[in-house]
């Protein structure tokens, strides 16, 4: 990557921003990595205080030759990647490729604790047992209780960034306030990875996953994973968990004032229209839209708050048409689509040869090509031995594909119930 650091009386339309001098959350713009389409784009930035900035040559223009001379230059195939402000990302849909969730320049040490993921799968189960139970009664929670388990799951995650991902697309059969807190911790992190956050970002965030349905716990809990859609008495009466929220932390004296702003905003939707203040996007925290899309993401695949569960698949094209229409952001959802994948883990699927499968493991660089465990032969026969296959690594001559996903709810797709993933060793 070759990289230029200018004045901001230099940049100009076409060239790609790689980094600012000021903080993420003081950016005009969500992300800090996106080209120059205009003079008003370049103005905002001003408005910011930005005096200095580095531009991607290899994603954008260059300063004319006859321009004031730049401030520096280098070009390098290691430049850090830990500022606080996302990566920019290019309109994204389902069938995008996807990156890795830990850049290829990680070190050399991160790279030498990467773990199997059947053996980090361990960890992660260990990991959701304290989560579930530390977010179940409803009451303030300390922040010292809670960071050690986010530090303990950021070190999961870089050994193995499948294994809590994995455990949220597990089937849940009886769903508790602490399985959805877990659900949305486990996609948050990740995420915020992906996005470039702080440390301290990271950690904000963390803390509000676990705690943002706190006030659940003083809610009639069957409302929870109601299947139906609400009565409006009902919608009602779940809509006071963000008041009952408020109450609560303000007896989490400890908890920083960020982390109870995310719980109370993350119904909110950029259009102005969630709930309880109805704000719009200029009024919501930026860490607030995280939130709200990893929330909604569990929300639709396990069948919360009124809905019937869904698909992976499903839950994320639907994030993406509400971002299309103003609901979320849509670099939020976009970055969401390359962390779980095309075919998030434990996802049921159809070969080209007829064979039905589960996902059991990503390639980031080849996100149409999982590693895949049959489960039915060709001829609907439930598999007789393990049977794993990585479509990555095929001969050239192979052309095994995927063809579609399955819906293991349905007994046309899966007679025995075998695609029903529920367990780790089902996984």
């Amino acid at each position: 990557m070759s990289t230029r650091k200018i004045k901001i009386s230099q940049l100009a339309n076409g060239m790609f921003i790689h980094e600012l001098d000021i903080p993420w959350m003081k950016s005009p713009f969500l992300r800090h990595r996106r080209k120059i389409k205009s003079a008003n784009d370049i103005a905002l930035l001003k408005q910011a205080g930005v005096k200095e900035l580095h531009i991607d040559l290899s994603r954008g223009a260059d300063i004319p030759s006859n321009h004031e001379k730049p401030l520096n230059e280098h070009t390098s195939k290691n430049i850090s990647f830990d500022s606080k402000e996302p990566p920019a990302v290019d309109e994204v849909s389902p069938s995008s490729s996807s990156e890795p969730l830990i850049d290829k320049q990680t070190s050399q040490n991160e790279a030498a604790q990467a773990v199997p993921l059947s053996e980090e799968l361990k960890v992660a189960k260990i990991l959701q047992g304290k989560i579930c139970q530390l977010a179940k009664n409803g009451r303030p929670i300390s922040a010292a209780s809670i960071s050690p388990i986010i530090q303990e799951s950021m070190a999961s995650i870089t050994r193995n960034d499948q294994a809590l991902l994995t455990l949220l697309h597990l089937h849940r059969n009886d769903i508790k306030l602490g399985d959805h807190a877990f659900g949305v911790f486990s996609l948050i992190l990740p995420l915020a990875i992906k996005l470039n956050c702080s440390k301290e970002e990271i950690n904000e965030l963390g803390m509000a996953a676990l705690l943002h349905d706190i006030g659940w716990a003083r809610l009639p809990m069957h409302l929870l994973d109601k299947k139906k859609p609400y009565s409006s008495s009902e919608k009602q009466l779940t809509r006071q968990h963000i008041s009952i929220a408020e109450n609560v932390l303000k007896k989490c004296n400890e908890l920083p004032d960020t982390v109870k702003t995310l719980i109370v905003q993350h119904h909110e939707f950029n259009d102005g229209s969630g709930y309880p203040k109805k704000l719009t996007k200029e009024k919501i925290h930026k860490l607030t839209q995280i939130l709200q899309v990893t929330d909604a993401y569990d929300e639709s695949i396990h069948g919360l708050m009124g809905q019937q569960g869904m698909l992976p698949a499903t839950a994320l094209k639907k994030l993406y048409r509400s971002a299309k229409k103003g609901l979320y952001s849509e670099t939020i959802v976009g970055e969401m689509i390359h962390v779980i994948g095309i075919f998030p883990l434990t996802s049921a699927v159809e070969l080209s040869s007829g064979e039905k499968a589960l996902v059991v493991e990503i390639d980031k660089q080849k996100p149409l090509l999982p590693k895949v465990k049959i489960i039915y032969e060709a001829d609907g026969q439930p598999c007789s031995s393990i049977k794993i296959i990585d479509l990555a690594a095929q001969n050239e001559d192979d052309d095994l594909k995927i063809i579609r996903v399955i819906d293991p709810i349905d007994r046309k797709c899966d007679p025995l119930g075998l695609l029903i993933v529920d367990s780790i060793e089902s996984a």
